[in-house]
């Protein structure tokens, strides 16, 4: 039997998304934000993918004097530093350091990958629609990364758990893949 749930809970029914740490800025000046709103929109040359960023977000204050960002995917041995950075705000605290994390220059943008994630997106915005309190940012991959260990064309979920949001302080992780046309 199915029940009916509050509407202010319906995203759960759609969660989890992979979650992402997001850069922002330049190496010099960087932060670093969890975000598990994202989705690849379109995934033929040029490959985009669309973050929702909200206004009030120091990460994204630091994104929009360069209009680029890189998208880093960690896995399950970075949950601690993934819920810090998406609970502390970067204005008065240096949480990547706080978390333990490695900054280390993009190839070609300007701000920096974490080195301690797996993969890397580095991103230049296209376009931005705006909805009340977020942005919905159109994010072009111009250079792509991931560790060969752990990548195959996709994640292999038995050497590599990326983490999924599920709410507050809850994650979950694929622990294997299916074959539906096996």
């Amino acid at each position: 039997m199915k029940r009916g749930i509050p509407l202010n809970q319906s995203k759960w029914v759609i969660e989890p998304g992979c979650v992402v740490l997001v850069t922002g800025g330049t190496l010099a000046k960087a932060n670093a934000m969890t975000i598990s709103w994202q989705t690849p929109i379109h995934t033929a040359d040029p490959c985009l993918v669309l973050l929702v960023m909200a206004h009030a977000r120091y990460t994204y204050d630091l994104i929009k004097q360069n209009n680029e960002l890189v998208i880093n995917v960690p896995g399950e041995d970075l949950l601690e530093q993934t819920h810090l950075l998406g609970t502390v705000s970067g204005r008065k605290v240096d949480k990547i350091k706080q978390a333990g994390l490695t900054l280390e220059p993009a190839k070609l943008v300007q701000p920096p990958w974490i080195a301690q994630c797996a993969g890397h997106l580095e991103c230049r915005i296209v376009e931005k629609f705006t909805v009340k309190t977020h942005d919905l940012l159109v994010c072009e991959v111009v250079y792509a990364s991931a560790e060969e260990a752990f990548f195959d064309g996709a994640w292999i979920p038995e050497k590599f758990h990326t983490l999924h949001y599920m709410q507050r302080t809850l994650y979950g992780v694929l622990t294997r893949r299916l074959d539906a046309g096996q």
